[in-house]
């Protein structure tokens, strides 16, 4: 797990709590005090599932998460790191 992350009901901070999943926007993302928590999150669960929706998670869609993941080598802390640089990219 990267350094730094507080996995401790990190949910009850975002800032698209509430929110409809397939409402929430890249845009939501940005400033959220726990945007790295659920990037990780979603890497290491793997939220691509056939019964759930492609979604944004810590300012990246589904697909780009799973680009990043195959150029990582499929290694979780890997494509953290990059996506975490794609998210500031985009940003």
């Amino acid at each position: 797990m990267p350094k730094g992350l507080d996995l401790n009901r990190w949910w009850r901070k975002a800032t698209c709590l509430g929110k409809q999943v397939e409402s929430i926007t890249k845009q939501d993302c940005w400033g959220c005090p726990v945007q790295a928590e659920c990037l990780w999150i979603a890497i290491i669960e793997d939220d691509r599932g056939p019964d759930h929706p492609l979604f944004i998670r810590g300012g990246l869609g589904a697909s780009k998460r799973e680009d990043l993941w195959y150029w990582s080598d499929r290694d979780p802390l890997r494509t953290y790191a990059a996506c975490m640089i794609e998210a500031d990219r985009i940003q």
